[in-house]
């Protein structure tokens, strides 16, 4: 795999992890107006396939596409993307709606570790020290932050989190060795909204699909949830390590845990901002203090 746009990558990862903290706060909030997961799956994915249809149609209007559609087809990774980004909506909102946005955080930030993990036994990739240090203040600011939360834990909205966590790395794994090829984004969520009609068929009537409230924010997870996150972190698993794309991802939880303070409460205390502070710093100095192996090996690879 050729990271050329290494500096680009990690921006994409790190506003990604931001879009889907963000959006965790819109789903909790649908979900206290009556919305469940499938009433949020279902038009995410609708609009999802829509936009992903038409921009693949005005960006290839002048353009006729060579590759063969059937590549598509035999690559594994493609559909490994499609189930698991489904998977990670149901199990993450499920979580949300269970429990509180921080709490299902706890059980997503299982998978930095899953995909650092993915990135060493299937990449061979080189483990830098900063990384690992990185890791461990996150880890670090991630006990201070869930610390003083973990009495209002819900088992099921816990577990919920964790299958969220497991399916999230394999996505960003995957999203790594899908087909380069200009209809692979269509594909993948054409078996993404194919998957979703399947599940909202046992459970029709307990939907709530024809009204203003699931529309609309319907739109708003489909643009956060779906569109700009995929975007994002699709581009962002092409131009950037496994290791690096985990850590840097992480931004979710505390963009999640500010906005769940700040809507729903208690205003957090020293402990909690302590973790998120060491949280913040661990991020930034990833990113802006890239290790010169890495940098080193970009090159060889971009000039090979």
């Amino acid at each position: 795999m050729i990271k050329v746009n290494s500096k680009t990558g990690t921006w994409a990862a790190l506003v990604g992890g931001i879009v889907f903290g963000v959006n965790s706060n819109v789903v909790k909030v649908a979900n206290n107006v009556g919305l469940t997961t499938l009433d949020l799956l279902i038009y995410q994915f609708g609009f999802a396939i829509l936009y992903f249809i038409c921009r693949f149609l005005f960006a290839n209007k002048k353009n006729r596409i060579s590759q063969p559609y059937i590549l598509l087809v035999k690559n594994p990774y493609n559909w490994i993307a499609g189930i698991t980004t489904v998977l990670t909506g149901l199990f993450y909102y499920n979580s949300i709606q269970l429990t509180d946005p921080s709490i299902a955080s706890l059980g997503l930030f299982q998978y930095p570790w899953i995909l650092f993990l993915f990135g060493i036994l299937f990449n061979k990739e080189r483990v830098v020290g900063k990384h690992i240090v990185a890791i461990i203040l996150l880890w670090l600011g991630t006990t201070l932050l869930i610390g003083g939360t973990l009495a209002h834990v819900t088992v099921p909205g816990l577990l919920y989190g964790f299958a969220a966590g497991i399916s999230f790395a394999t996505n960003l794994f995957s999203l790594q060795k899908i087909t380069d090829h200009p209809f692979t984004k269509v594909f993948v969520f054409f078996i993404a909204t194919i998957l979703v009609l399947v599940f909202c068929l046992g459970q029709y009537e307990k939907l709530h699909l024809f009204t203003v409230d699931a529309l609309s924010f319907g739109l708003i997870t489909a643009i956060l949830g779906q569109i700009l996150a995929f975007e994002l972190l699709s581009y962002a698993a092409k131009n950037v390590s496994s290791i690096l794309m985990a850590t840097l991802t992480t931004t979710e939880l505390p963009v999640a845990m500010l906005l769940t303070w700040f809507i729903w409460g208690p205003i957090p205390n020293f402990m909690r901002i302590s973790g998120l502070a060491i949280m913040v710093m661990a991020i930034l100095w990833l990113k802006f203090e890239q290790s010169r192996p890495v940098a080193v090996s970009i090159k060889k690879e971009v000039s090979s």
